[in-house]
């Protein structure tokens, strides 16, 4: 029977060109593997999964053929064909990972398609682990001892999850991150901080003042960050948009309460400043203000955050710039007077008229350069950071 298959939706480009062999061992976790190869596609990457006997039990190789478009490795033969396939690779990823075959490929034991696959891939290809078995099995002082045999010859063993007495796999999104992490290297050793969505300041006790900011591009910003391997925080007000579990991050509420982390802010190299930000803030009223009648509200200016951050700080500061319905020509104006009013190393400006879900469209200007980028917004978070790396 011949198949017909939907392409996948695109989230990056990240594993473009990239080959990726995919480990499967026996945890009833191999139920993911289908989920974690189109995942993984969705980025780029060519999948080439091998399985262990005990994984064939719970899932069936026909599956992740069907899944990755490329031959499963099954059993170990004469011809090396996984040998060959570590040489043309670039990660070799276990999920999920048995504690079985955790201690054997700790204690150099070749006797699987995926141990084997791990003597020769070690110290050759990043190698990534995720384990899943029953929590008692995980806190054995003897895997602990073999999970950290293998990290201290450079693999990454990603935290379980851990739930109803089990240490299960990692979610889908992290292990995917992590595996892009591991292959990027842009902005490794760097700290990038990302400070995004809406600040909320209160007129009573139940009533607030806002803005229409998602936080979407300050999540993709975030997310590009760790992903070209910046030590990454994420500060962010008022969200319409999930946080990937992946993610390091702190809340804040009003402009006063991100003021007050700003010593902890620029201990990072890089700050990138895309929150819509209240420019005022009401008098605040006790209680709740009576629905009847009118009330008068006084709005007072609130402190500048980016002016705040310059001070005393060395490192790179990226500020946004939005407008409404202006030509591109004003856009440009508006946003360079921002860039010499708070000293930043460059700007981000769009209008937000150009904004919508899932895409964008900016110039980013710094110095002498007046860059263009638009399409979907993780592809233009990636070439802003990759601005100002």
């Amino acid at each position: 029977m011949n198949y017909i298959k939907e392409p996948l939706v695109k989230k990056s480009s990240l594993l473009k060109d990239k080959k990726i062999i995919l480990g499967v061992t026996g945890s009833i976790s191999a139920v993911e593997s289908v989920r974690l190869i189109h995942e993984l596609k969705r980025h780029g990457a060519d999948v080439f999964p091998v399985m262990t006997e005990s994984a064939k039990k719970i899932v069936n190789p026909n599956s992740l053929e069907y899944a990755s478009e490329n031959k499963v490795v099954t059993e170990l033969t004469g011809s090396i064909e996984h040998v060959k396939l570590v040489d043309s690779s670039d990660l070799f990823l276990v999920a999920p990972a048995t504690a079985n075959s955790i201690s054997k490929m700790s204690l150099g034991i070749d006797d699987t398609t995926v141990t084997s696959v791990f003597s020769n891939a070690l110290e050759k290809i990043p190698v990534l682990l995720s384990p899943a078995m029953h929590q008692n099995m995980y806190s054995n002082p003897i895997i602990s001892k073999n999970i950290g045999v293998l990290k201290s010859y450079g693999v990454k063993v990603l935290d379980p999850i851990f739930e109803e007495s089990k240490a299960k796999i990692s979610d889908i999104e992290t292990i995917v991150a992590e595996t892009i992490r591991a292959i990027h290297s842009e902005l490794r050793g760097k700290k990038v901080c990302i400070i995004g969505g809406s600040s909320i300041e209160n007129i009573d006790d139940v009533r607030i003042i806002t803005n229409n900011s998602s936080g979407e591009t300050s999540v993709e910003l975030a997310k590009m960050a760790y992903f070209l391997g910046a030590d990454t925080d994420l500060y962010f007000g008022n969200l319409r948009v999930q946080v990937p579990p992946f993610l390091k991050f702190k809340q804040f509420t009003n402009v006063d309460s991100i003021m007050k982390e700003a010593d902890s802010i620029k201990k990072n190299d890089i700050i990138i400043v895309p929150a819509a930000l209240s420019d005022f803030s009401p008098v605040k009223k006790e209680g709740k203000i009576s629905s009847d009648g009118g009330f008068t509200m006084r709005l007072n200016p609130t402190p500048k955050l980016l002016k705040n951050l310059r001070d005393g700080f060395d490192g790179k500061i990226v500020g946004f710039k939005a407008e409404f319905g202006v030509t591109e020509k004003e856009l440009i104006r508006r946003a360079k007077k921002r860039l010499k009013e708070y000293s930043l190393d460059g700007i981000v400006a769009n209008d937000l008229k150009d904004v919508k879900k899932g895409t964008t469209k900016v110039i980013v200007l710094s110095g002498n350069r007046e860059l263009k980028f638009e399409g979907e917004k993780s592809e233009v978070a990636r070439k802003i950071l990759e601005s100002f790396a």
